[in-house]
C-alpha cells in the first residue's frame, strides 16, 4: 500500500509541473506537503483514523486543481479515480477515498465535524495549511483583474470560510489561532494595542 501511495503522490506532483497552473512554484511544498504533515501529526492524535485513507485523500483533495483549475471538482472526480486503479488501489478504497472527498467538498452544506475522523482531519488540514506560509499572501499576487478591495474581499471570505467550516479539530483552533488572528490583519483587522 505504501509504495501506491507513494506512486500517487508522485503523479500528483508531477501534475503541479503544469505550465499553465497559476500556483506551481509553491503549490507542492507550501500547500500539499503542509497538508499531509498536518494531517499525519493528527493521525498521531486521532489513532483510528485509516493513515492510508487520510494519505490518499490529502493527495486526492487538490487532484484537478493543476490540470485545469476551471475543471478541478470534476477532474478531480473522474481523472482522480482512474489514476488510483491504474496504480493498482482497489476499488473499495478508490471508492472510499471520493466518498470522503465529496464529503470534504460539501463544506459549506454540511458540518465536518460529524462526518468520518478522516474527512475531519484532511479538512482541517487542508484549512490550516492555508493559515502557514505564502498561501493567503498569494491572493494578492494572481493574474486576477479584480482591484484590491475586490481581493481584500475574496480573501476575507477564505479565511472565514477556512477557520469556520473546514478546520473542526479543537488541537489545531487551538495551535493555529495566533495564525488567525495574522491571517485577519492581512485584510486589515489590526487589534486595538499593538504593544500591550
Amino acid at each position: 500500500m505504501k509504495e501506491k501511495l507513494e506512486i500517487f503522490k508522485q503523479v500528483v506532483i508531477k501534475n503541479s509541473e503544469n505550465h499553465n497552473f497559476e500556483y506551481r512554484e509553491w503549490f507542492i511544498a507550501d500547500h500539499m506537503m503542509i497538508v499531509e504533515r498536518i494531517s499525519m501529526e493528527l493521525c498521531d492524535i486521532y489513532t483510528k483514523a485509516d493513515r492510508d485513507v487520510v494519505f490518499a485523500l490529502v493527495w486526492f483533495h487538490d487532484f484537478g486543481k493543476p490540470i485545469d483549475e476551471k475543471n478541478e471538482r470534476e477532474i478531480t472526480k473522474t481523472k482522480g479515480p482512474e489514476t488510483m486503479r491504474e496504480i493498482g488501489f482497489t476499488d473499495e478504497f478508490i471508492e472510499k477515498v471520493l466518498a470522503y472527498w465529496t464529503r470534504m467538498e460539501m463544506k459549506n452544506e454540511i458540518d465536518i465535524s460529524k462526518e468520518a475522523i478522516e474527512v475531519q482531519i484532511v479538512s482541517t488540514a487542508d484549512g490550516a495549511s492555508h493559515f502557514v506560509g505564502k498561501f493567503f499572501p498569494s491572493y494578492f499576487h494572481d493574474s486576477s483583474t479584480e482591484g484590491f478591495k475586490e481581493i481584500e474581499q475574496r480573501l476575507r471570505e477564505k479565511i472565514t470560510k477556512d477557520w469556520e467550516r473546514k478546520i473542526v479539530l479543537p488541537e489545531i483552533k487551538e495551535a493555529f489561532r495566533e495564525r488567525y488572528i495574522r491571517a485577519l490583519e492581512i485584510i486589515g483587522e489590526y487589534p486595538d494595542k499593538f504593544i500591550f
